[in-house]
Order: structure tokens, then C-alpha cells, then sequence
């Protein structure tokens, strides 16, 4: 490293808070020493800036909290800087980009990366995790055709954790996983991944730690007023009968500075609304799936079954449902972040920091059902896994209007206060952090009155082929040809339900931490106390129903009343399955309005709400309390006659877990089909609590050398855990009303274990990075972990008093395991921009492991699904995920193509079967262009190969479910004052 006088970057080390994010490194003389940001001397505070030089706000409230050369009023401009042969270079924006985030990835105290400046926020991404992606190995779940849970190394979001400004985060989706986008991406401006651990970290990260950075207004030194405006248009939206292909963006910000006589204050504020659709074409299936070997269709029976012995057909898997789905959306976004910074003398710094966010989800669906997924089948052909790939049945065909109104509101609160002497430092960290989601449903179901024979074809297709082949029943029922949009043709089982769900998840948490520095080679000693309190409550099962014989919907229509026949409504997508490879393009069938339809059944919009309690068996209430003490020790000094930095510490956590689940008595009654059962929770729920404690000692070392001023290499050794998401320790049942069961243990299952305890690993890294150039990079990283415990399905029998008798249920539960496992991995990371503009990035990870997720489901008649299939692996791993861009840059004018994919992964929903996603690539295309020197324009196309979501369940093979979402494209413009 070139030794210069003075010099701020972005670190890892935050000795008082003990945790990632916003620390610097001072290198004088060519002699590195640790100082935290928070704990700089205010004769350097000034310096802060330094690696922002090149950065704006791009619309942003957020920007990374360090830079490499203050910050003058001309950086947002194409930057010129000469050499000393006098030649001048020209530095463009995304340039820039890359320079920051390598001199930030080279000042980190362990192995990571980083986005700082205009990487973040310089698109009009859907979330800021789509931007993260260009990350070495960090990829991302696509969810509504945007990037949404990240993981690191391609090993899952469930090995992972992320922070914002070094604190948890809340989130209304299942899990721990975080939202990205509730963040948007205009508004977060400086993103850290680190990839080895250190004692001071919140633990949860045995892959990575993602850590998202807002702006500290007083570090970033200057006023800035910024306007950002973005028009979208998707071409999916627009093949929707009514629909708006057009969406909006507007994000503004501003940041400024006051000197006053009670110290200097600065202010940071940011805002944004946005208007959108998130337009799919769907193929599903439901997530019960049955192992069956018996052919029925020649013995006569109904539904296909298990037979131990003596089968008489190959074992194969089949799911109760298959979904055709057509959607109307409406996605409505508005975030608001914010910041104070008080410095009221030299040694005393106060920061007060808020986001907020309100999503308003509404969908419109129209699903046409094969309702009998299992009855009297013949097998055509099946893989050697058991996927059925093609096969004849006989079923009703079932509609099923749907309407979906969903809110999500986050609130997160940070406040900080630094206290700095001579020697010793202290700071208090305040965080809360609140998700609340509520969701209503209405569900609305009428089917055929007979049966129709079809057949369902898998094969060599992204829509299974759908072909009825005897449909004279019906025909002779109705007096007319078989037509999936003759409304009279559905006349039997019109039940109307009403469904909601309601997710609240809070975070509380205090930490205390101190550091005192030394002169010598051990720099200074950091310690620490941190406590958190996250309480997370499905409330889940608020559901009435008309055939619901102990609290019914009363219904005052049938469906051919006039109110009935008037919410009638074309098909509501054109060119269904345009984008799919399928003979099922075109496809289209009898649809309703379905709040219309509701009303005209039920006649009060309100029907089906609860009064009173909503406890039921379904609910989850886990709170998760955590204490955790760290001591770290930092080095600076010289090792084999090389510069070297080093930390050594531990990490000690005890977690306390307090699991509530709801008992209740259980009434059966005759389901539609003979010989099934329909079943309701009866009488008073019955409120237990289960609890569990355990310690995690984490002990964790990293060692940098600098080899030359352009060579840097790295170690790291240490113990992380990836904590179970909150509902896997849920203490509730999961009672499923759509099964059409045989028997009660059909229908129930557990939906966690509250006794299911953090996944244990040891790890090793290393890492050579090569800074060749400002914009020029080589970087390789190994790494090996060694995961201690696993998880295994566990099958027990539980009583649940039915019809008045105790009667014995088999449940399946995940429990820690102590299967050894391992993963062993290398990235690859390279970066360069030739004199004429054009440069490029490319990046490469692969992963080996060898972990096992049994399949957690029991099968119709008691059998595990986990005997017949192969394990999973980690959630959401991918054994490869790679990323390439290719970037020029020419006076005003820049463009790029960026291309991001991973291979196949696992991807678990609750407790149900278990379920994969099939590889993945996504191709973007960017560009943008100076008016002025402070206005800019922007043209952006996402998703250009229309790229599917494709997912297996439950072996890899077996398609149960095809998202498709079209290609978005924006175009705006930004100003800044």
C-alpha cells in the first residue's frame, strides 16, 4: 500500500459499537493504525469524506460513511485528474463507482466486498438487492420478477444475515430473510459484504454479513438538494385487459449543515413514492404432494395411495392440485428515510437515524383448478425420481375468483451516542425495528358437477400441456359442448371464504461498547455487552367459510343471481403464456370480479371478518431473547517484514426461546367427495408454552499482509452460527382444509419446533487480492467450513381430541441433527477499464457441499416423503452463481450490460414439501446521459430474456410452479442542486 500523509476509508472495525460498518483505518507514513469513525480526533473529522469524493446521492437519503478525498462541489461531474507526465484522465461515473468500492473492499479489516458512491442507487433497480447482485457470490431469490432475499457465496439467505447501519431488521416475509424491497434503491447509497467474522459482529452470519449504510450528513460535508423522476413501462401490464403498462417514481432528497452555537448539526432526509404493477403469468400446483404406487384406474378405486408391498405400479409423486393463474396487480410503495448528526464539542457525537416504509399489495386472481389431482390416475410416464411427467386422470374442473389486499409497514429507529478521550472511547447504541403485515383474502370456489377425464403433460415444457379427453358428462349435464368459459357449465360446491393473516415482527436492542488504545503493537482492545429482544406473531387461520358448520359465511346469492352474473368479467389477460414455451398459450376460461362476486354472494363487503378471538391452532408467537458479551483484541505491526493488521476475540451468546402454541378440539364432518373429511377447530383454545436456552461461544481471529503497495493477503479462522427463522420454532399445528383428507392425521402437521437450536460452523478463508489500478482488480478467495450439527425429520405421535376421543396423530417436526457436513468453496473476482472507456467486471463463485435437508412431510397414509427422496441441501444454496458487465464511458455518455446467474437451488416454504428453484440468469441493459452538468438522463431495461422462475417439488424434476413477469423499462431524469 502506498504510504500517503493522511488518509479515511470505509473499515469493518467499530471498536465502541462493535459492529460491522463505518470504521476507518489512519495510515501515516506508511504505517497503519485502527481508528473508528466514531472515535476520529476532530482534527481528521474533515477526512471522513474521503472515499465519497466521487459519490452523489443519486436521489438518496443513504451514502456510504467514508471517502477517499473530500468531497468539492464539481465531483458530481466527470472527474479529470493528471499524472505526473501530464497526462489527464477522465474519470466517468461508473468508474468512479469502481474505484471506491475497491479502495473500500482493500481498507477492510477482513475478507468482504463493497458497493460505495453511484453503484447504489444508479439505476432504477426494483430493489437495492438487484444492484448488490454485481457482488462476487452474492445472489438473490427472485420473488414478482425482481431480486428480493440476498444470500452470500451463493450459500443462502438461511446462512446469512443482514443489517442497516448495524442493526437487525424486521421483515414481514417468512424468516429472517430481509425484504431489499422495502429499501429503495435510490435511497441506500454504501453497501458492505463481509465474508469472515469478527468478535465484535452480531452474530448469524456464517456465510456473510450484508450490510446496508445510510448517510451521516455532518461525514458528508456539503448541501445537496436532489430530484430523481422515473417513468416504467412493462410490457406484461400491458397485455391486461384495463391495465396500466405504465408505472412512476419520485425520489428527492436533501442534505445539508448548520454551525451553531451548541455545536454543528447536520440533517439528512429522503423520500420516495412509487406507483407500480407487478404483472405474472402463474403455473402452480398445491404444496401437498402424495407419494402413490397403486394404479386405481384399473382396480376401480378413487384416489391413488402408497402400497409398501406388492405394488403395482412404479412409486411416483402427484399433487392434490393443479393451478392455471392469471393475475391483476397493483403494487404501491412510499419510503422515507432520515438523519440527524450532533456534534455539540469535539468529543461527544450524537446520531439519531429513521426509515419507514409502506407497501400496498393488491391481486386479482382468476385460477382454473384441476381439483382432483389424484384421482384415477394412469401413469403414461415417470422419471427415475419418481416426477410424474405424464398421466391421465379424472377430475372436476374448478374456478376460483380471488382477491388479495396486502399492507406491509416498517419502522426502524437507530440512535447513537460516541464519547471520546484520550485513550478510551464509549458508545451506546439504541435500535428498534418493526414490521407489521396485514393480508385479507377472498376466496371464492364453484366447480363442474361431474368429472372429466384429461391429461397432464410435464414434459419438454415451462406450462404443463392440459388436454381434456372425455368431457361427455359434463357436456350431457349442461346440453352444450364442453367450454371452460360456458359459465353454465359450473354449478356444483360454491363455497365463499374469507381469510386473513396477520404478521407482526419487532426487534428491541441496547449494546454497550467500549475501546481503549495502546501505543505498540497491540493497538487497542475492544469490549462489549449486547441485548435483543425479537418478538415475532403469525396471527394465522382467521378463516370463515360458508361451509364452516360452527362460524359459516351466510350467503344471500348463488352464482347465477343477477348481482352474480353482472360481476361476470372478460378473461383478464391477453396472450396468456404469451412468453411461456407451452401449447397452453392463448389459454383463457370463465372469470369474475372477485370483490364484485363477493358482494353478491354474501351481500356486505365485510362478511367473514372476525369478532372477538382469533386464536387458532395455525398461529405462531416465538420471542427470541438474546444476551451476548465480546472482547477483541487489535494488532497493527509487522510479520515476516511485512505490514500486517490482526484481531483475535470471542463472542459468548445465550438465547432464550419462548414458543407459544394454541390447542383445540376438533370436529369432522362429510367432505364433498365420499369418504373424505372436512375438519374445524371447536371450543375455547388452549394457550402452552414451550421455552429452550443454549450458549454459542464464538471464537474468531483474521490476519492481513501487505505483501507490495498493490498485493494484499489475507486469513481468517472463526465460529459462526445461522440461527433457525423465527416460525421454524414455532410451537403451532397446521391444519389444512383443502386436502380433501381421508383421516384427521391427514390434515395436520407442525409447522416448527420450538426446541430447534442455531446451525454450528467452524471456518477457514483466505484471500489474494491485486489492486493493479484505480479501476483495475484480481481477487481470489477460498474458503472451507465445517458445519457441526444438520437436520433431520422426526416423526411423532402427538393426541388431538376428535369428536370428543383423544385420538393419535403422527407429526413430523425438523430437529438438530449431529450429521457433520462441510462446504468448500472458491470466488474469482476481476475488473479493469481500458484508456478508451470501455472496461469490464467479472465474477465467478463456486460452492461444494455436502449438507442434507430431508424432505420434512408425511405422505397421505403415514409414510415419509424423506424415504423416498434424495435430501436437499442448504436453503437457498447454488453450487455456482456468476456475474459479468460489460461498460463504456465517453464524455457525457455511459452505458452498461450486465448479466447475473446462478444454478439451481434450494427453496423452502414452512413446513411444506420440499421445494426447488431451477437456474437462473438476468439480463439488464443501462445507460445514461449528461444535459448539464447537474442534469442527467437514464434508459434501463430489466429482465431482457424474459427469464421464468421455475420450481420442482418435491424432486428436481417435477415442475410445480412457472412465474413469468415480462421484460420493465425505464426511462428518467435527475437533477441536483
Amino acid at each position: 500500500m502506498a504510504p500517503v500523509s493522511t488518509y479515511w476509508v470505509t473499515g469493518v472495525k467499530n471498536g465502541a459499537t462493535g459492529r460491522p460498518g463505518s470504521a476507518r483505518k489512519y495510515i501515516e507514513g506508511g504505517t497503519m493504525r485502527h481508528i473508528t469513525d466514531r472515535f476520529a480526533v476532530p482534527s481528521v473529522r474533515t477526512f471522513r469524506a474521503g472515499l465519497l469524493a466521487s459519490a452523489m446521492l443519486l436521489g438518496q437519503a443513504g451514502i456510504a460513511h467514508a471517502q477517499a478525498v473530500p468531497p468539492d462541489e464539481d465531483a458530481d461531474a466527470m472527474e479529470e485528474s493528471q499524472t505526473g507526465d501530464n497526462t489527464i484522465i477522465v474519470t466517468g461515473e461508473i468508474a468512479r463507482t469502481i474505484e471506491n468500492s475497491l479502495e473500500t473492499k482493500r481498507q477492510l479489516d477482513v475478507i468482504g466486498d463493497a458497493i460505495v458512491g453511484e453503484d447504489v442507487g444508479d439505476l432504477p433497480d426494483l430493489s437495492v438487492a438487484e444492484t448488490l447482485e454485481r457482488i462476487v457470490g452474492v445472489t438473490s431469490d427472485r420473488f414478482k420478477g425482481g431480486a428480493s432475499e440476498l444470500s452470500v457465496r451463493g450459500l443462502g439467505a438461511f446462512l446469512g444475515s443482514s443489517v442497516l447501519n448495524g442493526r437487525e431488521v424486521t421483515s414481514g416475509s417468512d424468516g429472517r430473510d430481509v425484504n431489499y424491497g422495502q429499501f429503495p434503491s435510490e435511497l441506500i447509497n454504501g453497501a458492505i459484504v463481509y465474508k469472515s467474522q469478527q468478535a465484535s459482529f452480531i452474530e448469524g452470519g456464517v456465510s456473510g454479513i450484508i450490510e446496508l449504510q445510510t448517510l451521516r450528513p455532518l461525514d458528508y460535508g456539503k448541501g445537496r438538494l436532489q430530484v430523481q423522476a422515473l417513468l416504467g413501462y412493462s410490457d406484461y401490464e400491458d397485455r391486461v385487459v384495463d391495465g396500466d403498462p405504465l408505472s412512476q417514481r419520485l425520489t428527492a432528497s436533501y442534505v445539508d449543515q448548520f454551525v451553531t452555537g451548541a455545536g454543528d448539526i447536520g440533517v439528512a432526509i429522503g423520500w420516495q413514492i412509487r406507483r407500480d404493477t407487478a404483472p405474472e403469468d402463474i403455473y402452480t400446483s398445491s404444496s401437498t404432494y402424495s407419494v402413490c404406487n397403486t394404479d386405481y384406474s384399473i382396480d376401480g378405486g378413487s384416489n391413488c395411495d402408497f402400497v409398501p408391498d406388492g405394488s403395482a405400479s412404479q412409486q411416483y409423486f402427484v399433487s392434490n392440485q393443479y393451478i392455471y393463474r392469471a393475475l391483476e396487480t397493483q403494487s404501491d410503495r412510499d419510503a422515507l428515510m432520515g438523519a440527524i448528526q450532533w456534534e455539540p464539542t469535539p468529543s461527544l457525537d450524537i446520531n439519531i437515524d429513521g426509515q419507514y416504509s409502506y407497501r400496498d399489495d393488491s391481486e386479482d386472481r382468476q385460477n382454473l383448478i384441476i381439483s382432483d389431482g389424484r384421482r384415477r390416475i394412469s401413469p403414461i410416464d415417470i422419471s427415475e425420481s419418481g416426477a410424474l411427467l405424464n398421466y391421465t386422470g379424472e377430475t372436476r374442473v374448478e374456478l376460483n375468483p380471488f382477491r388479495q389486499d396486502q399492507t406491509e409497514e416498517y419502522v426502524g429507529l437507530g440512535a447513537n451516542v460516541e464519547w471520546t478521550g484520550d485513550r478510551l472511547t464509549l458508545a451506546a447504541d439504541a435500535g428498534y425495528s418493526q414490521t407489521q403485515r396485514r393480508r385479507d383474502e377472498l376466496d371464492m370456489r364453484i366447480r363442474t358437477d361431474d368429472r372429466v377425464t384429461f391429461q397432464l403433460d410435464f414434459r419438454d415444457v415451462e406450462i404443463p400441456a392440459l388436454t381434456f379427453l372425455d368431457t361427455s358428462r359434463v357436456e350431457s349435464d349442461v346440453g352444450a359442448p364442453f367450454d371452460l368459459n360456458n359459465y353454465d357449465q359450473y354449478t356444483n360446491a360454491l363455497r365463499v371464504r374469507r381469510r386473513q393473516e396477520n404478521v407482526d415482527d419487532d426487534i428491541l436492542a441496547f449494546r454497550l461498547d467500549g475501546r481503549y488504545d495502546f501505543d505498540g503493537a497491540l493497538s487497542s482492545i475492544e469490549a462489549g455487552v449486547r441485548y435483543a429482544d425479537r418478538h415475532r406473531v403469525r396471527d394465522d387461520g382467521i378463516d370463515r367459510s360458508s361451509d364452516d358448520s360452527t362460524d359459516p359465511i351466510m350467503l344471500v346469492g348463488d352464482i347465477f343471481s343477477p348481482d352474480a352474473v353482472d360481476a361476470r368479467m372478460p378473461f383478464p389477460v391477453k396472450d396468456f403464456y404469451a412468453g411461456a414455451d407451452t401449447p397452453m398459450q392463448g389459454l383463457t376460461f370463465a372469470s369474475w370480479d372477485p370483490q364484485r362476486l363477493f358482494l353478491a354472494l354474501t351481500g356486505d363487503p365485510d362478511a367473514g371478518l372476525p369478532i372477538g378471538s382469533t386464536l387458532s391452532t395455525d398461529d405462531t408467537d416465538v420471542t427470541e431473547e438474546t444476551w451476548a458479551g465480546y472482547v477483541q483484541a487489535n494488532f497493527d505491526t509487522r510479520l515476516f517484514g511485512l505490514l500486517a493488521s490482526a484481531d483475535v476475540g470471542v463472542r459468548a451468546v445465550h438465547t432464550s426461546i419462548t414458543s407459544l402454541g394454541v390447542s383445540s378440539s376438533l370436529i369432522t364432518s362429510p367432505g364433498t367427495d365420499p369418504g373424505t373429511i372436512d375438519i374445524e377447530p371447536v371450543g375455547d383454545p388452549t394457550v402452552n408454552s414451550e421455552t429452550n436456552d443454549f450458549w454459542n461461544v464464538l471464537p474468531s481471529a483474521n490476519l492481513s499482509l501487505e505483501l507490495n503497495s498493490e498485493m494484499l493477503l489475507r486469513f481468517a479462522a472463526y465460529r459462526a452460527i445461522a440461527r433457525p427463522d423465527p416460525e421454524a420454532m414455532s410451537a403451532a399445528l397446521a391444519i389444512d382444509n383443502e386436502t380433501d383428507a381421508e383421516n384427521v392425521g391427514q390434515a395436520i402437521s407442525a409447522s416448527g419446533n420450538p426446541f430447534l437450536e442455531p446451525l454450528e460452523s467452524w471456518n477457514g478463508d483466505v484471500s489474494f487480492e491485486w489492486y493493479a489500478g484505480d479501476t483495475t482488480s484480481l481477487a481470489v478467495a477460498a474458503y472451507y467450513k465445517s458445519l457441526q450439527t444438520g437436520f433431520r425429520t422426526d416423526v411423532s405421535t402427538i393426541s388431538v381430541d376428535v369428536n370428543g376421543t383423544p385420538t393419535p396423530v403422527d407429526i413430523a417436526r425438523t430437529v438438530n441433527s449431529d450429521d457433520k457436513s462441510r462446504i468448500i468453496g472458491f470466488e474469482i473476482t476481476a475488473q479493469h477499464q481500458f484508456d478508451m472507456g470501455l472496461g469490464f467486471q467479472v465474477s465467478y463463485n463456486f460452492a461444494d457441499s455436502d449438507f442434507e435437508f430431508p424432505d420434512p412431510t408425511i405422505g397421505r397414509s403415514g409414510e415419509t416423503l424423506a424415504d423416498f427422496i434424495a435430501p436437499a441441501n442448504i436453503p437457498g444454496y447454488s453450487k455456482h452463481s456468476a456475474n459479468a458487465t460489460v461498460f463504456y464511458e465517453a464524455g457525457p455518455f455511459s452505458a452498461r450490460i450486465a448479466y447475473k446467474w446462478r444454478s439451481d437451488y434450494f427453496k423452502p416454504f414452512r413446513t411444506t414439501s420440499n421445494r426447488f428453484a431451477g437456474d437462473q440468469g438476468f439480463l439488464d441493459v443501462s445507460t445514461s446521459y449528461d444535459l448539464l452538468d447537474n442534469v442527467q438522463i437514464r434508459f434501463q431495461v430489466l429482465n431482457i430474456l424474459d427469464e421464468p422462475n421455475l420450481l420442482y417439488r418435491p424432486t428436481r424434476d417435477s415442475l410445480a410452479e412457472s412465474d413469468f413477469s415480462g421484460t420493465r423499462y425505464f426511462i428518467g431524469i435527475r437533477g441536483k442542486f
